[in-house]
């Protein structure tokens, strides 16, 4: 019977992957077979999940973008498009909470954060 859920040959990429759900997430893909792109704001945290996963025997690569901010998102897709001719999965993963409280409460610096991450 053929594996349904075998990912060898494409390439994921995971956004807010350096941690929690994200790295998860990454994790199981790989393990699937996927090439994985661990994204996340600090290039550090990506790297030190993409070298666990290769310690793993999995295959992984890092690459940071704040994916509230337009040039960073545009420069990930163009380093996936140049590094792996095309992207199979996308995992939108990363968000931002800045305010706990009340909707009528959020002040516009926080709602338009919340905008920038979660929704675009």
């Amino acid at each position: 019977m053929k594996d349904l859920f075998d990912l060898t040959g494409k390439i994921a990429l995971v956004t807010g992957a350096s941690r929690g759900i994200g790295e998860s997430i990454a994790r199981l893909l790989a393990s699937r077979g996927a090439h994985v792109i661990v994204s996340s704001r600090k290039i550090d945290a990506c790297q030190a999940v993409a070298d666990s996963i290769k310690d793993d025997g999995h295959k992984a690569s890092a690459f940071a973008c704040h994916v509230g901010e337009m040039e960073q998102i545009d420069a990930i897709f163009e380093h996936i498009k140049s590094e792996f001719g095309q992207i199979d999965i996308l995992v939108n993963n990363a968000a931002a909470n800045p305010y706990y409280g009340h909707i009528l409460d959020t002040d516009l610096g926080a709602f338009d954060k919340t905008v920038e991450v979660n929704i675009r």
